[in-house]
């Protein structure tokens, strides 16, 4: 087998990301080779470390529950983790020396909260000239509601796009949960890095990209919607008699006689009917079916079957789970999932020592000062 071909291999990037769309950002770059070290506090760390495991809190040590995520545990694959305290200016000093040592800088915090840390465009520009710096900001700098706080789901109908999520009588339903506005804004984000950088290693100067997540939303409602035909249509989920749900799709008049011909409702000839049966029978008239699947059923999909798009990773803490991996090949080779998500500040001596090269007397007196340990 070939070796492995890691094109950004060689790419320092520090992030400054949590929840969704920022460690997207950084875990696609890490998927691609990039050595990405994210950066938190023991008292201000990655929302997503706790996502999933809520109901857990007071059940187990919030050491061991902070690390139990299956979310964070995807989002954050293949990155280095460094644990220092922003507020006091000793851990300041780490990443700024940090900074000066990389490539890319990742943010998605709100306008304004990398400046309060003492690190705005300007000093960033004076620690290292080259960095290409991305703001993954709700709003974008500018904007009149800059300092809003807000989620995905906020960000997606800020932006339009939760007007389009209508049931059958067009009546306005809206997304059960924050789904499109991250995933969508972390490629953005990723887009402005890559490019970014490459004029940086070009010209010797980098640059602060500023990309709203609101207007990322924006950007798919100009998508093309399906023109009209003049063919009547049959659409939706539906859930079936085993207790699947099927997304179904279908013109008339179909292109072959079916059972559900004489019914006097697509839904409910669906409900009384198996799922396989329902999907033959559909796919068979001319139409078009499909049973949803969650993440754990895909596993068994034969969507899936064949591929290694799942991948065992061992974690510290919760041990091997099943990680879906990055969705591309490189030279007919799925990049792999090379380690865990980090534990908190399990990366410390090494951005230490081999990063920003410390002797180990330094580093004793880095850990003695208490600003990269727990307290």
């Amino acid at each position: 087998m070939s070796a492995v071909y890691l094109p950004l291999a060689g790419l320092r990037v520090v992030e400054f990301c949590w929840v969704w769309a920022g460690p997207m950002m950084g875990q696609h770059l890490a998927d691609l080779g990039a050595e990405v070290v994210k950066v938190e506090w023991y008292k201000r760390f990655d929302l997503y470390r706790t996502r999933g495991v809520e109901r857990l809190r007071g059940s187990m040590s919030e050491e061991i529950r902070r690390e139990s995520s299956y979310s964070f545990q995807s989002l954050n694959r293949n990155k280095l983790g460094f644990a220092t305290d922003l507020k006091r200016e000793e851990g300041l000093q780490l990443v700024k020396d940090l900074i000066a040592e990389s490539d890319i800088l990742l943010e998605n915090f709100t306008v304004g909260t990398l400046d309060r840390l003492g690190l705005p465009p300007e000093e960033l520009d004076r620690l290292n000239s080259r960095l290409v710096s991305i703001s993954l900001s709700a709003t974008g700098r500018g904007s009149t509601i800059e300092s809003l706080r807000s989620y995905g789901l906020m960000l997606s109908a800020l932006g339009g796009y939760e007007s389009l999520v209508t049931d059958e009588n067009d009546e306005f339903i809206g997304s059960p949960t924050f789904v499109m506005s991250d995933p969508n804004a972390a490629l953005f984000g990723v887009f402005a890095a890559l490019a970014g950088s490459l004029h940086a290693r070009k010209t010797g100067v980098g640059a602060t990209y500023e990309c709203s997540q609101i207007e990322a939303v924006a950007s798919l409602m100009q998508t093309p919607e399906r023109t009209e035909t003049k063919e009547s249509s049959q659409e939706g989920i539906f859930e079936t008699l085993d207790g699947d749900f099927v997304a179904v799709s279908i013109n008339t008049p179909l292109e072959k006689k079916s059972s559900f011909d004489s019914s006097d409702s697509l839904q409910e000839w669906i409900h009384a009917t198996e799922t396989t049966e329902v999907l033959a029978e559909i796919r068979n008239s001319g139409g078009a079916a499909t049973k949803i699947e969650d993440l754990g059923q895909t596993e068994h999909s034969e969507i899936f079957a064949g591929t290694d798009v799942r991948q065992a990773c061992l974690h510290p803490i919760t041990g091997e789970r099943d990680i879906v991996a990055t969705p591309w090949s490189v030279n007919g080779q799925r990049t792999p999932i090379r380690k865990p998500a980090p534990t908190l500040g399990e990366s410390n001596d090494h951005v230490l020592r081999n990063i920003l090269g410390l002797t180990e007397a330094e580093i004793n007196d880095v850990h003695e000062s208490g600003v990269t340990h727990e307290s």
